[in-house]
């Protein structure tokens, strides 16, 4: 089951839970209603516990880190709220958990990251202004 989770989390959800904020405002919504729809799958995967591997870190939590890094990140940069503590419980309380978050960088460290791979190339998008007002 391990492997399968991998492999949906790095084929399906990373897709699709970048695909609001890279697409055209005409295909957002649809866009958030499969990136939810990815989330609704992986906070099933949780099954109750505090961790995809139970009580320890597992390949699944490496896998699904995006969730508890990037996906904040570019939430807070754009505004738009896919991930929160009302709508994924299970899911929100994971990316917040203390394990999980010792084993990723600081949120301002992300940002810059994002900050200067992506707009250079985006800096008419509305995503840039947000990212830049961080600093």
């Amino acid at each position: 089951m391990t492997r399968f989770w991998a492999k949906f989390i790095g084929d399906k959800c990373w897709t699709a839970i970048r695909k609001p904020e890279w697409s055209p405002e005409s295909e957002r919504e649809k866009a958030m209603e499969e990136a939810c729809e990815c989330l609704k799958a992986l906070e099933s995967a949780l099954n109750g516990n505090k961790l995809y591997g139970g009580h320890t870190i597992g390949l699944v939590d490496i896998a699904a880190n995006f969730t508890g890094f990037w996906l904040s990140i570019v939430q807070e940069a754009t505004g738009r709220e896919l991930l929160s503590a009302h709508k994924f419980p299970l899911l929100f309380n994971w990316s917040h958990c203390g394990i999980v978050q010792e084993c990723l960088l600081p949120q301002r460290q992300g940002i810059v990251h994002l900050q200067s791979s992506c707009c250079s190339t985006l800096n008419k998008q509305a995503i840039c202004p947000s990212i830049l007002n961080k600093q």
